[in-house]
């Protein structure tokens, strides 16, 4: 039976309030973990975020035997969400989020994702990240068309983005192609853009050689995010970090056992 790892961090930044919203669910089959970064006002992008989790996370443990063969359903269900929640207040109908979810069975070894957004999916095996997912913004559109060079990181212009939940249509790479076999050792990351926009992936493995734990490694990742000289500059910055099976010598093990099921969903 394979073991996951969890640790998580979500930060206000220098925010008044946190948009940012993760949680995870698991049972012994498969586990889902799912990330939101809120935007529309003050209590618009949180109420949105935490609607979109909160309700991946409940369909998913109604039925997650059925939820493991689809990975595009989070979308639906997300989309499902906000509209609901844009109708309970009327007051904040412009709320929108991105939202990352990956799942992972336990009993195949196999794990899927989809996204909508900017929040990222990375994969770190061998000790070198690959990032699963596409950013929609158009600044990436117009770096994929040849149009701009460089990176996203440190661009005011990056966060205008062409494709979230409350977008009418999905793009191709808001869902994987094909599920990705899981191996031993590996490790996921999902992340809002104030988390990867603050670290490079090359630092991302650079902490992640010298820890022993998730939560060893997502503190040495909050150790190397610089505050900015004016406080006003640094958005909410969240991680969620699940690491498949025992690498070294993990704790918090979650053991995907016949009677530990577990469901967490939580905002600084």
């Amino acid at each position: 039976m394979m073991h996951l790892s969890i640790a998580h961090c979500t930060e206000l930044g220098s925010r008044e309030n946190n948009q940012d919203f993760i949680g995870f669910c698991a049972n012994e089959h498969i586990g889902c973990f799912a990330l939101a970064d809120g935007a529309g006002g003050y209590e618009g992008g949180a109420e949105a975020s935490r609607a979109v989790v909160s309700e991946v996370l409940r369909c998913f443990q109604a039925a997650p035997a059925a939820r493991c063969m689809d990975a595009a359903w989070p979308i639906a269900v997300a989309r499902g969400a906000l509209a609901t929640a844009r109708e309970c207040h009327p007051g904040c109908g412009e709320m929108n989020t991105t939202v990352a979810t990956l799942l992972i069975s336990t009993e195949t070894g196999r794990a899927t994702w989809c996204q909508l957004g900017d929040s990222r999916i990375y994969l770190f095996r061998n000790g070198r990240a690959h990032k699963l997912s596409h950013d929609h913004s158009v600044l990436q559109a117009m770096i994929d068309a040849g149009f701009v060079r460089g990176d996203l990181r440190g661009r005011q212009e990056r966060n205008a983005l062409y494709a979230a939940v409350g977008s009418p249509e999905t793009p191709p790479t808001a869902v994987c192609d094909s599920p990705l076999q899981v191996l031993q050792g590996d490790v996921f990351l999902l992340c809002s853009d104030g988390f990867w926009d603050a670290l490079p992936e090359a630092v991302m493995e650079e902490e992640l050689r010298g820890a022993a734990t998730p939560e060893e490694w997502v503190k040495r990742m909050l150790s190397r995010i610089k505050r900015p000289a004016r406080e006003s500059d640094m958005d909410n910055f969240s991680a969620l970090a699940v690491w498949v099976g025992k690498r070294i010598e993990v704790t918090r093990i979650l053991d995907l056992g016949e009677k530990d099921v577990g469901r967490v969903a939580w905002r600084a």
